[in-house]
């Protein structure tokens, strides 16, 4: 179908982006930005956490093994209504992830976006919408994979500043962490080896293997003590609270690490704000400056702004030298 206005559309075309482009950025922003000072942005993300948060409440209560017939169906109605929305969702944020102006490069940029961990987590959230056409009479099967839908809850995360600081301190910390790891697996494997070679005589059906040794290794490092295998020997017990406390002192280390990470970066974070501000005090004299030599302000107006500014700036180098 041709333009009702082809000089306009040329103009369109020529001037910017086309009424396609700016809604498809619009709807982009939209989804995948948190702009609380766009009102129709937070309405529509508010729209879309209570969503998610319905959809999972109903999930959890549908469970209920004794809900009335009228209920259960209400609740199913309400998760159906939920994850329409999430697919429409879906669609929209794969419509929205290109503007790339080739058929090939859009179907790349689409690939590429569709396998992040989030739309991941999107697709195999709405999983249970699509069940019913490939399976139409496994009920049992339909209700669990209901359950699936409950991932969409992950997406709350998405944005989180507080993971995203998890993520740099774990990244720092990696090569501790996975010393730590090697020592958690070889305690693990050594104690269940030990206690296996103690207790075997005494316990054969308990500490049968190895393998069955693990499972008490792994409660009693981690100090969990289930309380279903334990030693009874005195040998085993002496190796067995020797082991506890091992696993006491090896998980103690993540943590102390993990909020050292957390204060270097909160001190880094805090260092860079500073330096950033500061830098900007000294961009806005600059200007000033400037405006005075071309003329634009007078002598008494550019002594105005370097009262009101300098004093700032010696307030940021005081806070920073201390």
């Amino acid at each position: 179908m041709m333009p009702e206005n082809p000089a306009e559309q040329t103009q369109e075309n020529i001037g910017g982006p086309s009424r396609y482009d700016r809604v498809k950025t619009r709807v982009h922003t939209i989804l995948e930005e948190t702009l609380f000072h766009d009102r129709t942005a937070f309405i529509i993300q508010a729209f879309l956490a209570l969503i998610i948060l319905s959809n999972t409440t109903a999930v959890v209560i549908s469970t209920i093994p004794d809900l009335p017939l009228l209920v259960r169906n209400l609740l199913y109605s309400i998760i159906t209504i939920c994850l329409l929305i999430f697919t429409v969702e879906y669609i929209l944020r794969l419509w929205t992830c290109t503007h790339n102006r080739t058929f090939m490069g859009r179907v790349t940029d689409r690939l590429r976006y569709a396998t992040q961990i989030y739309m991941v987590i999107d697709l195999i959230s709405i999983i249970p919408i699509i069940f019913p056409y490939v399976f139409p009479r496994d009920y049992a099967l339909l209700h669990i994979i209901r359950l699936l839908s409950i991932f969409k809850l992950v997406r709350y995360a998405r944005n989180s500043e507080a993971l995203k600081l998890l993520h740099r301190v774990v990244s720092r910390k990696r090569e501790i962490i996975s010393i730590l790891v090697f020592f958690l697996i070889f305690e693990i494997l050594f104690s269940s080896t030990i206690m296996y070679v103690v207790e075997n005589a005494a316990q054969p059906d308990k500490f049968s293997s190895i393998p069955a040794a693990m499972w008490w290794a792994v409660m009693t490092v981690t100090t969990v003590g289930y309380g279903d295998i334990y030693p009874i020997t005195p040998l085993g017990q002496t190796i067995a609270g020797l082991v506890t406390i091992g696993g006491v002192l090896l998980l103690a280390l993540p943590s102390a690490i993990l909020a050292a990470g957390f204060m270097e970066e909160r001190q880094k974070d805090q260092t860079s704000h500073e330096l950033t501000d500061t830098e900007s005090w000294i961009l806005l004299l600059e200007r000033v400056g400037t405006l005075k030599e071309r003329g634009l302000i007078i002598k008494e107006e550019f002594e105005e702004y370097k009262a009101l500014i300098l004093p700032r700036l010696r307030e940021q180098e005081k806070n920073r030298g201390k």
